[in-house]
């Protein structure tokens, strides 16, 4: 069940990957063409698709540039381990939830972190 959850979040984020390539070129090639509108006025038509097909590139280059120094690092910027020593270094179950309430929601749903802390929550229920 467990890798079935898995491959449907796959599949999400790769359609919403797609979607995303497919708004930023939409977006690059309007932009383009804004742009184009401002360029002296000449008499050779390919000059002005050359000059729409450079600007729509170097805008989707810059938007790959983006997404991978921004938008793909979300979620990532943690290493479950750390996150174990902080849940290990707990000593009750208010300190567990101090210490949820202190790392992200990608942390919380941490596979590794889960089980440590539903492990932490049932040592302390009896104590």
């Amino acid at each position: 069940m467990a890798e079935q959850k898995q491959d449907n979040d796959k599949i999400m984020k790769d359609a919403q990957y797609r979607k995303g390539l497919s708004i930023a070129w939409f977006n690059a090639t309007n932009s383009a063409i804004s742009l184009i509108g401002t360029i002296q006025p000449t008499t050779d038509p390919d000059y002005y698709k050359t000059r729409l097909v450079e600007i729509r590139d170097w805008l989707l280059e810059e938007h790959k540039t983006y997404y991978a120094t921004v938008i793909a690092n979300v979620g990532v910027n943690f290493n479950p381990e750390d996150t174990i020593k902080k849940l290990n270094a707990t000593t009750d179950k208010q300190t567990i939830k101090t210490v949820k309430l202190t790392i992200s929601e990608d942390e919380r749903h941490h596979e590794k972190v889960k089980k440590v802390a539903k492990e932490l929550k049932e040592k302390y229920k009896n104590a």
